[in-house]
């Protein structure tokens, strides 16, 4: 569990509540050692995790109760000299430093950090004494702070922490300072995953800014209006959100520009971005993502709290083995007043009387420490500190008169198995230790000690398993890792779930004819006359602009374009042939007819499957001599129409440019050209002679029609559609332009058609 879930384990906020001399009781945590925060991250825990949680909420009372009574020095006439008050012994740590931090807490506030809590005190301006310690619920903070300043005898702040985060406990002795609207505002304005320091911090903050009274009360006022502060640090859960989030655009964006755009592209007949603008696009947004999600999501700790050292990790380890040196029970400085000193002595008799050596340790147990709450990892850890000198059965008890006992033998000559048997109804408080106090139970196990059967030395029942490193448990993994993956493949799933419904989604505009009657829209106006460029166009007599066609067209991207523009025709024709004049109504069947009849030759109204690629071209080639007709209907009506030589899918010519195609056993010579291909030959004019022959020879080459032979595979090479056999091919010397009229009589003669 990393320090971020542990600072989650405690319930809802609660309102501040007043204490006297100006202090404040603000939220405390619920089970000891928790961290006072919410509720474990995911609310996972493993069974052990639950037993020890439920035995930490088992000892507050007892451990709180310890800290009030003998905080307050009522209980200092029962103790002895040697066992001071836990008041006592925290004001004599203040004497010889004005921070004291507690050993029990290295995996939040190890010993080491001690020196940025002693920076932020000498921020405050006053004299202040600063106390981290481990959560104790049900103490009077107020109270002990004030016990400590009494046993101290010094004007100042005294500051208590709770070292696994959590709101701070301040009172002003002989000082002026806003100690409690500092405190309070720093419990409503710093969210549950706060730790320590940064609790400190911030309370050190709202001290010096002259404003903690209204900060406070604006605080309390958000609290009660549900206003959550937002989490200070990323959670191993918000890692994985990250990972999934990250592989999910990563390949998805990606995916989807390809997808969509090439699909838009197809639809649209080859207009539109192609694989030249859609892969960089893609392979852009994926750098983009892939580097940029690292610098958004850069936390690498779910956790801001300093990183404990190898020191710290054993400085109660070897406090407790040193202790155990000497006494065979030992007892916290925070836990005195568990039991009084005629217990003790009584439990230390009776420990001396054994055969087997028995050591008990009576120690506060948190997911904090050195052992993460695990008491058997605790005495095994004692027992290698300790040595061979220190075989024996080891007792851990926490700091609280009716927690758990985890009793381990270490090298003791007692049965492991008999001994585990007969102290499980004392590990977890059942039958009649049930009600018994610490105390009680402790007399129990020295007798069931005393009762098992002896045996050769051996170790524990069971091994306990190791904390986990208290670096490595609050290193958050790395971005691409865990849901990463998954992420990724949801990502690639949904972009091709996106291009399938943007594919159903074109298919229905073409279906219902909604994409085609909003093109026509943008260019026609009230009836059906066209508006802007085009229509001026025909409205001066001129062709309308030459429609797109690529050079070296696919099969499929011919099939698709002709079986879309013949439907587009078909519907146009039946809606205008009413306002046409005989002659242009006339032409414009003839071409659509025609090409209904070479592109489907089986009847079933569609564009025939097995069409090859020059029937296709010569198909189209009609359906946009037709268009022509349709759109430039106030045109005076040719006796034939030429269509560009370069490409017949360009549509009717525009004008004639002298030029030389491939393969010409004649000299340059006019030739019609579409207004498309004009202007392009005409941008090399400005030339010489012999600039206008390159640019001439270079754009008849990039625009000029070909076609793969009919029956070719996909690798044959292409030739130009006037060689290649078909309704496209050019007579013999290749002199006569070809017109869309001389397609129409093709088609009837090879299909018998009159």
């Amino acid at each position: 569990m990393d320090s971020g879930a542990r600072r989650r384990t405690a319930g809802a906020r609660r309102p501040a509540v007043r204490w006297p001399h100006g202090a404040v009781a603000a939220r405390h945590p619920l089970p000891y050692g928790t961290g006072g925060r919410r509720a474990v991250q995911d609310g996972q825990h493993t069974t052990g995790e639950r037993m020890r949680r439920r035995s930490r909420t088992r000892i507050c009372g007892a451990l709180g109760g310890a800290l009030l009574v003998l905080g307050l020095g009522g209980g200092a006439a029962t103790a002895s000299a040697a066992q001071p008050t836990p008041a006592a012994y925290l004001a004599e740590q203040l004497r010889h430093s004005p921070v004291h931090v507690s050993d029990q807490m290295p995996r939040t506030v190890p010993l080491s950090a001690k020196p940025a809590f002693v920076k932020e005190a000498r921020r405050t301006g006053v004299p202040t004494y600063v106390l981290v310690l481990p959560a104790a619920p049900g103490a009077d903070p107020e109270g002990l702070l004030a016990a400590v300043h009494d046993r101290l005898g010094r004007k100042g702040l005294y500051v208590l922490l709770d070292g696994g985060g959590g709101s701070p406990e301040a009172v002003a002795f002989g000082v002026d300072v806003p100690a409690r609207d500092a405190a309070m505002a720093t419990t409503f304005e710093l969210p549950y995953d706060a730790g320590a320091l940064e609790s400190f911090r911030h309370f050190v903050d709202v001290l010096r800014s002259g404003d903690a009274a209204s900060r406070a009360d604006r605080g309390s006022e958000a609290s009660r209006a549900g206003d959550e502060p937002a989490p200070l640090h990323t959670t191993r859960t918000d890692r994985d959100n990250q990972s999934f989030l990250t592989g999910l655009l990563l390949t998805g964006v990606p995916l989807l520009v390809l997808g969509v755009g090439w699909y838009v592209r197809r639809w649209r007949g080859g207009r539109g971005p192609g694989p030249r603008v859609l892969v960089p696009a893609a392979a852009v947004g994926a750098l983009v993502i892939g580097a940029g999600a690292p610098l958004v999501y850069d936390d690498t700790r779910s956790d801001s709290d300093p990183l404990p050292t190898a020191a710290d990790m054993r400085a109660r380890t070897v406090r407790v083995a040193a202790g155990l040196r000497h006494d065979p029970v030992y007892v916290d400085p925070l836990a005195r007043g568990l039991l009084t000193p005629a217990q003790l002595g009584d439990l230390r008799t009776r420990a001396a009387r054994l055969d087997v050596p028995v050591r008990v340790a009576i120690v506060p147990l948190s997911p904090e420490d050195e052992s993460a709450g695990d008491g058997e990892l605790l005495a095994k850890l004692l027992h290698d500190r300790l040595g061979g000198a220190g075989d024996g059965v080891y007792v851990v008890a926490g700091a609280s008169d009716d927690g758990d006992l985890d009793i381990v033998n270490h090298g003791g000559k007692v049965a492991t198995d008999a001994l585990h048997t007969g102290t499980e109804y004392l590990r977890y408080g059942e039958g009649e230790a049930d009600d018994a106090g610490l105390y009680e139970r402790l007399r129990m196990t020295l007798r069931a000690v005393d009762r098992a059967p002896s045996g050769p030395p051996s170790g524990p029942y069971l091994d306990p398993p190791a904390a986990e490193d208290p670096v490595a448990e609050d290193r958050l993994p790395g971005l691409y890792s865990g849901d990463f993956g998954p992420g990724a493949t949801l990502g690639a799933f949904a972009a091709l779930g996106v291009v399938g419904l943007t594919a159903a989604g074109l298919g229905v505009a073409r279906r219902t004819g909604l994409a085609a009657g909003r093109a026509r829209t943008a260019a026609t106006g009230p009836g059906g006359r066209r508006t802007g460029a085009a229509g001026q166009r025909a409205a001066d007599g001129a062709p309308t602009a030459a429609p797109h066609a690529p050079a070296r067209p696919s099969t499929g991207w011919l099939r698709r374009t002709a079986r879309r523009e013949l439907d587009e025709l078909n519907r146009d024709f039946d809606r205008l042939s009413e306002t046409l004049t005989g002659r242009v109504r006339d032409r414009v069947w003839n071409f659509l007819d025609a090409a209904t009849l070479v592109l489907d030759q089986e009847g079933d109204s569609r564009v025939d499957a097995d069409a090859d690629a020059p029937t296709l071209a010569a198909g189209l080639a009609l359906v946009r001599a037709g268009r022509a007709a349709l759109e430039d209907r106030a045109r005076k009506v040719p006796a034939e129409t030429r269509l560009c030589v370069l490409n017949p899918l360009h549509g009717p010519s525009a004008a004639t440019r002298k030029l030389e195609l491939p393969g010409d056993d004649v000299s340059a010579r006019a030739r019609p050209v579409c207004a498309g291909c004009r202007a392009e030959l005409a941008a090399g004019d400005g030339g010489t002679e012999l600039e206008r022959a390159v640019h001439s020879a270079r754009t008849v080459a990039a625009r000029l029609l070909v076609l793969r032979p009919p029956g070719a595979g996909r690798t044959a090479s292409r030739r130009p559609y006037d060689r290649v056999p078909g309704l496209l091919e050019a007579g013999a010397g290749r002199s006569a332009s070809l017109t869309a009229e001389q397609i129409v009589r093709r088609v009837r003669e090879q299909l018998g058609v009159h």
